[in-house]
């Protein structure tokens, strides 16, 4: 990872959308279907008068191995993760440690879950973590993120936040 040296630096920028979760459905549909919906958002896909937009968004899915696995979290600013791959985990451990930006926002997912009451158990965490109980919901937090880091509706703001959040991770990656 390249430092950011000043805004223009970490522009144009693609956003890594994070999924942490291990079915292969969501709310009843294929998940790789949701995360594809995810970035194909006004936002970030150029269209309508956001054409020429330099902001763009991919995404990468992991499974709870890797949470297991792994000694940290590569920091990504929106991250979509399972209710049951936070709970008594790892990612517990990150959400409530440093290893995640506290400008990221975490999006947990509740859907079939295998706790009685995943929200109760989310509220004991320290850090703010938003919830989607439904495709919609996760639809709209991903916009409402989009619309935030959107140059052309936020402008120096967004791309200001960008710069900070990216300086922020390579601190934290790189030391």
């Amino acid at each position: 990872m390249d430092e950011p040296v000043d805004v223009e630096s970490v522009w144009p920028h693609t956003e890594m959308v994070l999924f942490l979760v291990d079915s292969d459905t969501c709310f009843g549909e294929p998940t790789g279907d949701i995360m594809e919906e995810v970035v194909d958002c006004e936002h970030v896909n150029g269209e309508g008068r956001h054409i020429d937009n330099d902001l763009s968004a991919d995404t990468q899915r992991l499974p709870k191995a890797s949470i297991e696995r792994d000694k940290e979290i590569i920091p990504n600013s929106l991250i979509l993760v399972h209710c049951d791959l936070v709970i008594g985990t790892k990612m517990e451990d990150y959400l409530n440690g440093t290893t995640i930006p506290k400008s990221s926002r975490i999006v947990a997912i509740i859907d079939d879950s295998e706790h009685s009451n995943p929200g109760q158990k989310l509220d004991m965490i320290q850090r703010p973590i938003e919830r989607a109980s439904s495709k919609e919901e996760i639809m709209d937090e991903a916009r409402d993120y989009f619309r935030t880091i959107c140059p052309e509706c936020s402008g120096l703001s967004a791309r200001s936040w960008v710069f900070r959040w990216c300086e922020g991770a390579y601190h934290r990656v790189e030391n």
